[in-house]
């Protein structure tokens, strides 16, 4: 590729007012002059061939290789980039309808000494063996793909397949591929092989996260088992009574624990309860979503449980030192559709007009900071990445007796949380929960949240849709499938804010820009705290709903935005931000300790707190906070013009400059979902 250096920069312009918000922000755009690039980029020029060629069945590169290296990659970047999504589109002579039900591939980069080897594999889970076998759809998709046969071939079939295609983490020795409608799948961070199915040390049951009740769960496994539904005839997990886990886990810099949640949906098989909901117009469902942490042993030290009223749809969650940050929306799913075989799980969720979204604060079980882990050699972390697994499946002991805590806050009305911890932190005078009701949207990602002492109020910065993407006119209709979707006509995720007073749960709240941006990160060192820059990715439209074409920085000071792209046929998926190890500033140096001091890859010498480093967050100061764009953007790439895939490293201080680096890659792996970097080389 040439022609990075020459770029046309456009003047700060005022965005315009659009789906009553008052745009806040003004833009610089960037768009090198390349051969495929144009230099109108405020346009929805992409073409729908181009957009859907990026949809292709993925080929493994098992073995690995090395990657001719375009431009010069840092010496001092060293680690290793996993990035999840799905990798199978058809199977024999059927299509899916929608794309995040195809099976998971994994992609890995390990790069060190300006050199970078690259790896793709499959997740093999049972319903990815029996498919590929077959080479025929015979299981649910959670996203709009139905079996062969129509309702009659669905009905009563909830045990949806587990793709395995949403996120990839490293943590406890190995890689845990994660979707939100199942459980973990273990997996080698080396020679990506598949090691099974994880239960978090115990802390997860398996099966179909939906829960009748001890003696129903029996009454109803035996019915479905006896109408042949997918789970039983195909050898995938078939129980009730399970717990599905997120795919948008948390890494808290200050205790080095993972967060997760895991949800369940309990319903009631009684049918005069059930009439009973249907005349009152309640729901007869409750949705139980147990947040818990995992430390460096994959050992459970806190959990907080939170039920409501009805299904919730929860995709992703903010963290702050004190609490847990989620929006809860004004979504239901419609049983009968979904039961009966007529609708998948997702488009049986429905958008309920007139009714206002929540956000939640829910209180963390902050324990002690861990001690300090022992430097590991290579040959230790090996041993312990296969040994993991042998322990991934055990049922882990932990305590069900759980403390009841009397909830707080505005405008409540969900059921009494419960908190099973060691050592709960004091919060002062900050609430255990708190609910503050806001105008309706659907919130997928969250950007960040923090406690902004001088208003009291926690600031929550996320991506709001103005409503819930119809997932049933995504899915085939007379042929038709999801890559036929007029994406101006979905809903467009725009970055807003908000800022809950947590005394009285009263908020304000805003739109950032109209320009459509989504997949927002923020630098590690600072999740939970005030930060200046959100990266993410960004359509080429500066209003409209469209394929992320642009890798956007958003400075929250200034209200300016940053945009990197290679024009209207190239095709971007999620940004990644990786933070430079050497950094002279005491707050962010603890984040980036070297790889080779640890064997949990966290890249965490020592847990980051506010008294180690010396200062609090809300002190930092501004010229001390510029400091959190040192580092690079790491995003893959799909020229359409080519049809190859290539990976593309920024400087996260200036990405209108264009990449001091680009890996190709020898085939292509479409836009993928969510990935991780790990400070550590999993490579030869």
């Amino acid at each position: 590729m040439t022609g990075f250096s020459r770029r046309c920069r456009a003047t700060l312009h005022r965005l315009p007012k659009v789906c009553g918000c008052e745009a806040t922000a003004t833009v610089t755009h960037s768009v090198p002059t390349t051969k495929h690039a144009s230099t109108q980029h405020d346009t929805s020029g992409y073409s729908q061939r181009d957009w859907a060629s990026g949809y292709s069945d993925h080929k493994e590169q098992p073995d690995g290789y090395w990657i001719d290296v375009k431009g010069r990659l840092p010496q001092e970047l060293t680690g290793t980039y996993y990035r999840n999504g799905p990798g199978t589109y058809k199977l024999g002579d059927q299509e899916l309808a929608h794309p995040f039900d195809g099976h998971g591939f994994i992609l890995s980069i390990a790069i060190k000494d300006g050199k970078a080897f690259a790896r793709t594999r499959f997740v093999e889970t049972p319903e990815y063996k029996s498919e590929v076998a077959q080479q025929k759809i015979l299981f649910r998709g959670s996203f709009g793909t139905q079996k062969p046969g129509g309702a009659r071939s669905n009905a009563f079939d909830i045990f949806m397949k587990n793709a395995a295609n949403t996120n990839v983490i490293h943590w406890g020795g190995r890689l845990l591929a994660l979707f939100e409608s199942a459980q973990p799948i273990a997996m080698d961070p080396y020679s990506l092989k598949t090691l099974g199915p994880d239960l978090l040390g115990g802390s997860v049951k398996a099966g179909a996260s939906f829960d009748f009740g001890p003696g129903a769960n029996g009454l109803a496994e035996s019915f479905f088992k006896a109408v042949g539904v997918a789970g039983h005839k195909h050898g995938g997990e078939y129980r009730l009574g399970g717990e599905a886990v997120t795919a948008h886990p948390r890494f808290d810099p200050d205790t080095g624990r993972w967060v997760f949640f895991k949800f369940q949906t309990q319903a009631s098989l009684n049918p005069l309860r059930s009439v009973s909901s249907l005349v009152s117009g309640e729901s007869s469902m409750t949705g139980v979503i147990t947040f818990f942490e995992l430390d460096q042993d994959m050992k459970e030290v806190g959990r907080v449980e939170l039920r409501t009223s009805g299904y919730t749809f929860l995709h992703d969650f903010a963290l702050t030192p004190t609490h847990y940050v989620l929006m809860v929306c004004p979504v239901a799913l419609d049983p009968a559709l979904f039961l009966l075989g007529v609708e998948s799980a997702a488009a049986s969720v429905k958008w309920q007009e007139g009714k206002p979204s929540e956000v939640h604060l829910l209180g963390r079980p902050v324990v002690d900071a861990p001690a300090v882990p022992k430097p590991q050699s290579q040959q230790q972390r090996q041993q312990q990445h296969h040994a993991g697994s042998a322990q991934s499946n055990g049922a882990g002991k932990h305590n069900s007796q759980r403390e009841s805590v009397k909830p707080s806050g505005h405008q409540q009305q969900q059921q009494p949380v419960k908190q099973q911890h060691q050592g709960l932190s004091k919060r002062r005078h900050l609430p255990e929960h708190l609910v503050s009701k806001v105008a309706a949207g659907f919130v997928f990602h969250h950007a960040n949240s923090y406690y902004d002492a001088s208003t009291n109020c926690m600031v929550v910065v996320c991506c709001r849709m103005d409503r819930f993407p119809a997932f049933d006119k995504q899915a085939a209709e007379g042929g038709r499938t999801f890559v036929d979707l007029d994406m101006a006509a979905q809903p467009a995720a725009r970055l807003w804010r908000y800022d809950i007073n947590m005394t009285d749960g009263t908020h304000t709240e805003r739109c950032l820009g109209q320009r459509m941006l989504d997949f927002p990160s923020v630098h590690p060192a600072f999740l939970g705290r005030k930060a200046r820059y959100t990266y993410g990715g960004a359509a080429l439209h500066p209003t409209n709903s469209a394929p992320i074409q642009c890798v956007a920085k958003h400075d929250m000071e200034t209200g300016t935005m940053q945009l990197w792209s290679k024009g209207s046929r190239y095709f971007l998926g999620e940004p990644q931000f990786l933070p430079r190890k050497e950094s002279q500033d005491p707050f962010v140096q603890l984040v980036h300790a070297s790889p080779s001091s640890n064997g949990n890859g966290s890249g965490i010498t020592q847990p980051l707190s506010v008294k180690s480093a010396g200062t609090s967050p809300a002190e930092v100061s501004p010229a001390v906070r510029m400091k959190e764009d040192e580092g690079w953007v790491l995003v893959v790439g799909f020229d359409a013009e080519t049809q190859q895939s290539e990976v593309v490293v920024l400087d996260a201080s200036d990405i209108e400059a264009g990449p001091i680096a680009t890996l190709p890659l020898r085939t292509p792996v479409g836009y993928g979902l969510h990935g991780t970097w790990v400070p550590t080389y999993y490579g030869p």
